[in-house]
């Protein structure tokens, strides 16, 4: 009896962990592939041309047999999307603390702030490739500007969580600032940081792929329109699926440093940790 007890105890670490991975990697991938094959079968079944709706099989022929093309247009539009991304991460970072400290500077930067996101950004993307011609420049700081937002605004919402009586205590035992911001402030808004920088990556690939789509010869926005406007469904839907797996990794990327960094607080579904 206290043999088969000592192996059930040895046992459940095994069982939680095993468990543990089916929630997080099983399930997540079992929802997807099940819609992808009644994508499959509904596209077989009810004869639909590739010309409008090509089937998932179809669409993984063409990245396969295409990914040279494929590639050669991925590459820049992931370039441009982490280079806008990491100037969002960072002038979003600073910007929140600057309003978190002065709040004169949080009544002058809030609106400007604001009417930055309240402008529709496919409207500013003609005004950029005037301004800053049809290169990387354009493309880059549309990614900033969107990404820019969440990133400013989740950073100063952790900034400001810490509690007022921590505060207080700090200020007692001779904290100075910035001592109270590196070992309190910083680590409480870490989890809102990481929020942002998810939200923030996906926008960032959002504002490239606008600004391609205006003013552009490369990128997979660029090959979207081209596939678009030759009515070359297949090669669309593989440009897409290309650019929607990237972004999924990119964002994997993110939760797992998040994962890594905030260590003390419970993971939830994909790493996520932050306030949303």
């Amino acid at each position: 009896m206290a043999m088969s007890d000592t192996y059930a105890a040895a046992s459940r670490p095994a069982m939680k962990a095993f468990r543990k991975a089916i929630e997080r990697f099983v399930w997540p991938a079992l929802v997807p592939l099940g819609l992808l094959a009644a994508w499959e079968v509904a596209v077989r079944a009810l004869h639909i041309r590739s010309i409008i709706l090509p089937p998932p099989s179809e669409i993984i022929e063409v990245m396969a047999a295409r990914y040279d093309l494929i590639l050669t247009h991925l590459w820049p539009s992931l370039y441009l999307t982490l280079a806008g991304f990491a100037l969002s991460v960072a002038g979003g970072v600073a910007v929140a603390i600057l309003i978190t400290w002065s709040s004169a500077l949080r009544k002058g930067f809030y609106p400007m702030i604001i009417v930055s996101q309240v402008v529709p950004k496919i409207s500013i993307a003609p005004l950029f490739v005037v301004w800053f011609g049809t290169g990387t420049l354009s493309s880059l700081l549309l990614a900033f500007l969107i990404a820019f937002f969440p990133m400013t605004i989740n950073s100063a919402m952790g900034f400001q969580s810490v509690d007022e009586d921590i505060h207080r205590m700090a200020r007692t035992f001779m904290g100075s600032r910035w001592q109270i911001f590196w070992k309190i402030q910083l680590p409480h808004a870490l989890p809102f940081i990481f929020s942002g920088m998810k939200i923030s990556i996906t926008l960032a690939i959002i504002g490239v792929i606008v600004s391609e789509f205006v003013a552009s010869q490369e990128g997979i926005g660029y090959l979207i329109k081209l596939a678009g406007g030759l009515l070359d469904t297949p090669l669309m839907m593989a440009a897409i699926t290309a650019l929607s797996l990237s972004g999924l990794l990119l964002y994997w990327i993110i939760a797992e440093a998040e994962r890594a960094a905030i260590y003390w607080q419970p993971a939830s579904d994909w790493g996520a940790g932050g306030q949303g």
